[in-house]
């Protein structure tokens, strides 16, 4: 029997992961990797995290500014008008109540996102968003839904340099979470913002049912696109979804961050929603799994630890959070 040295596989990981060789096949050796050596693993993907990102990690801050009554059928979404969740329906927020939540994140150091419910803002709704997050001076961007130039072009003259559309899971998979929309749709609305000269933030969300050989699927196609940042986002299994408590241990979910961050070596990668309440003691390891950034604050409609306790643990493992000093 040939036992593998896993302190010299994963030393050539991360080497293969800098030079920007990592293929296919090592994206195999990471699915393989057993979980008894999973810290050797960790220590590959932090490796590359640490060259590309060095000591600092870059959180941002989202606030929903249309919430449910979603048409879409996503299997996961607690806003979808197809499933009975009772979080609040409310209209396009205001251009002030906007601008204050706006400034909130401004007076915190953090990137600030717009994002709204549903298929697709109107053409009006989103110049309404334009004109309102135009004067913010905080870092801009927007999750607007399938947009078209036109609009990109309007929120890229407001500002917004960064656009949130995640392809939610590999084209196979796509299927199975969601039916109103194909997995084309949100390719091509990747490739809108990136024409309309905007980074883009693309990613999904894991415990949905998925196998590792989807998750790799999933990273290739990210790869093949481009983006700029990945978030990776845990179900929370929301009453009234049609999407189960995922199966998957906190040490697994810290797997797929060190898939992704080797996988996709110099691109930034954010934890988002589920990593509170699926991660639990073990959230900090995020950073030490791969991960070069988060969301704070809260989400779209799950509460968050918040800004503060954050920070604190951001500082207490070492890190340096951007934006501060």
């Amino acid at each position: 029997m040939i036992r593998i040295n896993y302190f010299r596989t994963a030393e050539s990981l991360s080497e293969s992961a800098i030079s920007g060789r990592i293929a296919e096949p090592d994206l195999d050796t990471i699915i393989n990797w057993p979980l008894d050596e999973l810290p050797v693993l960790f220590a590959a993907a932090d490796r590359v995290r640490r060259h590309f990102f060095g000591n600092t990690v870059d959180p941002c801050t989202l606030t929903n500014i249309k919430s449910g009554a979603c048409s879409e059928d996503c299997a996961f979404c607690s806003q979808s008008a197809r499933h009975t969740t009772g979080i609040p329906v409310t209209p396009l927020a205001s251009a002030n109540e906007i601008r204050e939540r706006a400034a909130h994140a401004a007076a915190n150091n953090l990137p600030f996102c717009v994002v709204s419910s549903g298929r697709r803002l109107s053409h009006t709704e989103v110049r309404l968003i334009a004109d309102a997050v135009a004067p913010c001076t905080c870092e801009k961007h927007a999750s607007l839904g399938i947009l078209d130039a036109e609009d990109f072009a309007a929120l890229r003259q407001a500002g917004v340099v960064c656009y949130n559309h995640n392809i939610e899971t590999c084209r196979d998979f796509f299927p199975s979470i969601v039916t109103t929309h194909s997995y084309a749709d949100r390719v091509s609305t990747v490739k809108a913002a990136k024409a309309a000269g905007m980074r883009v933030c693309c990613g999904g969300i894991f415990g949905l049912g998925e196998t590792w050989e989807h998750r790799k699927q999933m990273c290739l196609e990210l790869k093949a696109l481009d983006v700029d940042t990945v978030p990776i986002n845990f179900l929370i299994a929301i009453k009234g979804t049609r999407a189960s408590a995922p199966i998957e241990s906190p040490i697994e979910f810290l797997k797929i961050i060190s898939l992704f961050r080797l996988g996709l070596s110099s691109k930034a990668i954010k934890v988002c929603g589920g990593r509170e309440a699926d991660l639990g003691a073990l959230q900090g390891m995020i950073f030490f799994a791969g991960a070069s950034g988060y969301v704070t604050g809260g989400y779209l409609t799950t509460p968050g630890a918040g800004i503060e306790k954050d920070d604190g643990m951001v500082r207490g493992l070492g890190l340096i959070r951007k934006g501060t000093t």
